[in-house]
């Protein structure tokens, strides 16, 4: 019989320490509030729009966030030899910054890695910098087929930095992660191609409806490992597949374009959002219909509790969204309940009667577990959770099954039995262990 024990080895216990404390760090991290030029030049604008729109997030493991680290540190190493064989290079602003490009109402930005003069081929001539790592396969490509077509995202990132700043070249300077290779090739500025560019971030960040898709088919490749696969084509788990419910999802918040800051406006109250509003929301939520997949909007209209949008299914039933008070399914609602539920007879018997909120929908866990009258068993930062968790209960809770777990704007929250609940603090970066109290 054939040993396969070497195909399913798992790593010691120190290399997932390791590779867990990456994962909770990266997940830690809040999504840009803008639309970055690293990405612009995605072959799907659709998958552009949900990310402008808070709808879709990555989730990448341990190992994929560490790699984006040695990517950065990289960077620093590029300088260094750029500088060692004579070239005159910024890789920070006066303020100790990377170099930021802004346009669109600051909605669309981007951060230059640098910029240099003296580089041998032409040396008088002022160019953008961009710094890349790449496999063994990747790095092939790149040298028999250049930038332009076999990697046309960062392509697309210099003529961006390349419009918004005013230089006419950049240089792309690569390095093989197997070998420690280097390839360089300098990009010149085509004013065509990247005013198209602007257009098309243009168009994903004033736009309210999501573009059309990239293809018909659900398995078409480009689909199948898209992170915006669930809320594009709709999925049974929930009618509302996003991270987390934003005001960049709701009909009434336009991105402003009265500064360079990225403000966002609340038409419904009048009032600007800063970013953490935006990821609170409010009772007068009301989804981009774009947003629901498995319905199409058939009409709206007023109700005493505010706005709804009546939607149409496939099968021809109908619901209402709005306010959960007012007979509608509102935006929590949306999230948490699968898309053959919305509509249920049922169900809208007990919201047109009793005014009844889906059950878990407005569940916010901190409610149930309070700090002032629960237990504090530990805090700290997300790297040590794990150890403290076993220090406090001699479990491991990698290995521990959540009663619920629960994602909002500020935290993320693993409820266990015996009333144990680990909590994330996304803008703090840090974590703690609760246990209720009787």
């Amino acid at each position: 019989m054939t040993d396969i024990s070497k195909y399913t080895q798992q790593p010691s216990k120190t290399v997932q320490a390791i590779l867990d404390w990456h994962k909770q760090v990266g997940d830690s991290e809040q999504a840009r509030g803008y639309l970055g030029a690293s990405i612009i030049g995605a072959e799907c604008e659709r998958y552009l729009w949900y990310v402008f729109r808070y709808a879709c997030k990555p989730n990448f493991d341990g190992r994929m966030y560490r790699l984006f680290e040695t990517g950065a540190l990289e960077e620093a190493k590029f300088v260094k030899e750029l500088r060692a064989i004579g070239c005159e290079v910024h890789d920070h602003d006066q303020n100790g910054e990377q170099f930021e490009v802004k346009a669109i109402g600051g909605h669309f930005s981007g951060h230059m890695d640098g910029c240099a003069l003296g580089i041998p081929e032409a040396p008088k001539t002022w160019h953008v910098l961009e710094f890349k790592t790449h496999n063994a396969k990747s790095f092939k490509k790149l040298e028999k087929e250049g930038v332009k077509a076999s990697k046309s995202q960062h392509y697309s990132q210099m003529m961006v930095y390349m419009h918004l700043t005013g230089m006419q070249r950049a240089l792309y300077l690569a390095k093989n992660k197997d070998t420690d290779e280097l390839y360089s090739e300098r990009i010149r500025h085509d004013k065509t191609e990247a005013e198209a560019l602007m257009e098309r971030a243009n168009r994903v960040i004033t736009s309210s409806h999501p573009p059309e898709r990239i293809s018909g088919r659900r398995d078409y490749y480009l689909c199948n490992w898209c992170d915006a696969q669930d809320v594009c084509w709709g999925c049974a788990d929930r009618a509302l597949p996003v991270p987390a419910l934003s005001c960049r999802q709701c009909c009434y918040a336009t991105p402003a374009m009265d500064s360079d800051n990225g403000r966002w406006i609340c038409d419904k109250h009048n009032r600007g959002l800063s970013d953490n509003d935006q990821r609170k929301t409010c009772h007068d939520f009301l989804v981009l219909p774009g947003m629901i997949a498995f319905a199409d909007a058939a009409g709206h209209g007023n109700n005493e509790s505010g706005e709804w949008i009546e939607f149409i299914r496939e099968d021809g039933a109908m619901f209402q969204h709005g306010n959960a008070r007012s007979n509608c399914y509102g935006g929590a609602e949306l999230m948490a309940l699968q898309p053959d539920q919305i509509g249920d007879p049922m169900l809208d018997s007990a919201k047109r009667l009793f005014g009844a909120v889906a059950a878990g929908c407005v569940d916010d866990v901190l409610q149930r577990y309070p700090e002032e009258d629960s237990r504090i068993a530990w805090k700290g930062h997300p790297s040590q959770l794990i150890q403290a968790w076993q220090e406090v209960y001699t479990e491991d809770i990698r290995e521990l099954k959540p009663l619920a777990r629960f994602d909002q704007w500020n935290y993320t929250a693993s409820e266990y039995d015996g009333g144990r609940l680990a909590i994330l603090w996304k803008e703090d970066v840090a974590a703690e262990i609760r246990q209720g109290v009787e």
